[in-house]
């Protein structure tokens, strides 16, 4: 949230030039303006664009750290993340990687990269249009979800890509990080439908180029 308010605060202190002429005024009271424009209900999507207020728009796209040590796991802030999160930051994130020694020092940084290109994310957003999820029309805070996993092999194929809305938390129910699973063809309108990943046979799984569900687990008697 705190990514997404600094992001929306930016844009608007970019868009605020002066009048031919005029002096620019100060970046803090250009961010003044720009959150009496929030609290009023304004924001850039809707003070600037006007008719096309409904243009789909992504999430904040955070920057990802990751501390890569000479030996063991990569951790984020020294904490090893699941691999379903660390999935989920790669495609909507901006990564960094640290190289650091035994101790916990950098080493070296190397270049920031997106593992989606702005090109593909963009393309994925204006052919959804909206939060594929079944039954929400959700146009903002989108994020870039994979059908298939990449753990999974999956592919950045956009055939494997999907826009999902943050805002209604549909994309942290998504495989691998929840149970529900899309299927289907992304290119068609309503080429997807949602389904319970572990009600999945393995047939169907692997027609779909998923991993078969594992078994349900037994209790103990």
């Amino acid at each position: 949230m705190g990514a997404e308010f600094e992001a929306a605060i930016n844009r608007l202190v970019d868009q605020m030039r002066p009048a031919k002429g005029q002096a620019w005024d100060t970046r803090a009271h250009r961010a003044a303006d720009a959150l009496a424009q929030l609290c009023a209900g304004r924001s850039d999507d809707t003070a600037s664009r006007g008719p096309d207020a409904h243009t789909p728009s992504a999430a904040a796209k955070p920057l990802l750290v990751v501390h890569v040590p000479m030996a063991g796991p990569a951790t984020v802030a020294g904490i090893p993340l699941p691999d379903a999160k660390v999935e989920q930051l790669r495609a909507n994130s901006t990564i960094e990687p640290v190289l650091i020694d035994d101790t916990g020092a950098p080493v070296t940084v190397g270049r920031r990269f997106a593992a989606l290109s702005p090109k593909v994310t963009r393309s994925i957003r204006l052919r959804d249009g909206h939060c594929r999820w079944p039954g929400c029309d959700m146009r903002t805070g989108l994020e870039i979800h994979h059908l298939v996993p990449r753990s999974a092999g999956g592919t950045d194929d956009i055939a494997n890509l999907a826009a999902v809305c943050t805002v209604a938390h549909h994309h942290e129910q998504l495989i691998p990080h929840g149970p529900y699973a899309l299927l289907g063809n992304p290119n068609q309108p309503d080429g997807l439908t949602l389904v319970l990943y572990a009600e999945l046979t393995p047939d169907q799984a692997t027609e779909h180029g998923l991993p078969p569900p594992p078994p349900p687990l037994r209790r103990r008697e």
